[in-house]
């Protein structure tokens, strides 16, 4: 199929959660600001979350394509099937592809989150370019890359026996020497669920070395030394916002595509003095049990310092609506404030915020490098347990709570280790882990600058498209 070089539009589809639609997102938007038509492709039921969560304009414009307007770019938003059937989604994407090819400029390339195998089959089929877009470390690719060799020496799978968490891993190109219990708990755990996970991803790496191509969501002065695989990684983040970057864009505020309503912390915020609050989220998909958000709360209450926590109502179960201790919200009233959601960006780039207690989601991470904000460690499952590690001992940007435990494990994080963990924050050893996230927080900003080592691979990747074939 005969393509006009200067006519690129390339289809970007990620998988269906908010923590691979944001970056996804925000690279569309990178390519489009290239001078590529960008067709943003979500699932019917993300796009109707999306949707609901964001105030329209009185034309009931598409959110998605209402902030590419707001910023003169050229996205456009596509749905498709949520996959029940499952194979009704490859039939969906290969129509799609061909809609589009018949409608306007034939689709250049199709990229893909990497945990999204099966569209593959379809770009090969049509002779499209597939590109894998994996939105975790580099470091986490390159584990998963190399699963084999830790099958071979049976440190996968490995919960539950006798040496459980304590193997050292020091053979893993480009990754650092890990613990087993460092490893991301798909691998680790033997579980019929993280099984069945770990199979996927197996998949899904084995087809990415066929990609013409595999993009990263992070920067070459973070992660240079993982890097060296076929085809290589070129790192285009950090994903963020341009104006939480480069004040020189100030329009770029947001994503557009968050699936829940956010509340505005910024009054409360206002009145508190600079470098005096913690904030607390656990991201979109984490759950917890009742007994340990019972031990967060009354650590944060112990620890006397200002605080902000998002707490999703869905973060136990669905059916359990009060996961707070008795009149905990009546205690905590002059020291804390407890929300659903809310900008994350605009929490951390605020001047009263000093920590960040997260997860470890690899877009939180990013955003608080990014923002220069220091972080304790709570990871609880998936590759959350890997980029604590990153964070804690590579990096030094941050730690994990005092007493060493792992929100995943059977034991809790208890209070006063939480509480202790908050206090060290405004220590020495604060001050210590600031400097070190500061310097990381500007080459992160000078990565994704004009001539940036960032700004360059995306400038890489669309001349690869333009001489219609990429060089891996």
């Amino acid at each position: 199929m005969a393509r006009n070089p200067e006519h690129l539009h390339a289809l970007v589809f990620p998988y269906p959660t908010q923590g691979h639609i944001t970056p996804m997102m925000q690279f569309a938007k990178k390519l489009a600001s290239k001078g590529v038509i960008v067709t943003f492709l979500t699932t019917h039921h993300r796009h109707q979350q999306i949707t609901k969560a964001h105030t329209l304009s009185a034309e009931q414009d598409d959110p998605i394509e209402q902030e590419a307007r707001k910023l003169g770019l050229d996205i456009r938003s596509a749905q498709i099937s949520d996959g029940l059937p499952l194979d009704n989604m490859g039939g969906e994407l290969e129509q799609l592809l061909h809609n589009l090819n018949k409608t306007g400029p034939a689709v250049s390339c199709v990229i893909a989150d990497t945990i999204l195998p099966w569209s593959f089959e379809i770009a090969k089929k049509l002779g499209i370019p597939w590109i894998s877009f994996w939105t975790q470390p580099t470091v986490l690719y390159s584990i998963y890359y190399h699963a084999h060799l830790l099958e071979d020496l049976r440190h996968s799978l490995c919960k539950g026996t006798a040496d459980e968490g304590s193997i050292s891993i020091d053979y893993i190109p480009g990754v650092p020497t890990l613990k087993t219990r460092d490893l991301p708990s798909f691998i680790r755990e033997g579980d019929a669920d993280s099984q069945y996970i770990f199979n996927v991803l197996r998949r899904s790496f084995q087809l990415s070395r066929e990609a013409d191509w595999v993009l990263g969501n992070s920067f070459d002065d973070l992660e240079s030394k993982s890097v060296h695989l076929k085809p290589p990684v070129l790192q285009v983040g950090p994903l963020l916002p341009s104006s939480f970057l480069n004040s020189e864009h100030s329009k770029d505020i947001g994503v557009g595509t968050s699936i829940w309503t956010q509340y505005d912390a910024s009054e409360w915020l206002d009145a508190k003095p600079n470098g005096s609050v913690i904030y607390v989220s656990f991201g979109s998909l984490i759950h917890a049990t009742k007994a340990q958000l019972e031990e967060i709360a009354m650590g944060l209450k112990d620890s006397g310092e200002f605080f902000l926590w998002v707490l999703r109502p869905d973060i136990v179960s669905s059916t359990v609506s009060d996961c707070l201790p008795d009149g905990f919200l009546d205690e905590i009233k002059r020291q804390g404030l407890v929300v659903p959601w809310c900008n994350q960006l605009q929490v951390l780039s605020h001047p009263s915020v000093a920590g960040f207690i997260t997860h470890c989601g690899w877009n939180s991470m990013l955003e608080s490098i990014a923002l220069g904000v220091p972080m304790i460690g709570f990871p609880f499952w998936a590759d959350q347990f890997t980029n604590c590690k990153l964070m804690a001992d590579e990096w030094k940007i941050g730690y994990r709570f005092n007493g060493g435990g792992q929100a995943g494990d059977k034991g809790l994080i208890v209070r006063k280790d939480i509480s202790s963990s908050i206090r060290k924050l405004f220590s020495e050893e604060g001050t210590e882990v600031k400097k070190n996230i500061e310097g990381l927080r500007d080459s992160a900003r000078a990565a994704v600058r004009e001539g940036g080592s960032s700004d360059k691979n995306i400038e890489r990747f669309v001349e690869g498209l333009k001489g219609r074939g990429i060089s891996k």
